[in-house]
């Protein structure tokens, strides 16, 4: 488990095309790990994939939640 300490960003580890028995080969092939791996947890491959999508549709560290609803959403709540 990790403490948390690093800065978030998921380090390269050389891609592998495949992967031990039970472990993600889709994890492997983009990440060179999956969460399978020890040492690894699942929510370090969800943020890593979160980080790839991002990076493919050019929106960068851009947090995947808005820090307020927008206003469908505050209209959808309120009822109106």
């Amino acid at each position: 488990m990790r403490d948390g300490t690093d800065d978030l960003t998921i380090e390269e580890t050389p891609k592998q095309h495949v992967a031990p028995p039970e472990h993600s080969r889709a994890g492997h092939r983009a990440f060179g790990w999956c969460s399978r791996c020890p040492g690894r947890e699942v929510w370090e491959e969800l943020l890593a994939w979160r980080q790839r999508d991002n990076r493919a549709v050019g929106e960068g560290s851009a947090p995947d939640r808005m820090p307020h609803p927008s206003r469908e959403g505050e209209a959808a709540s309120c009822g109106r």
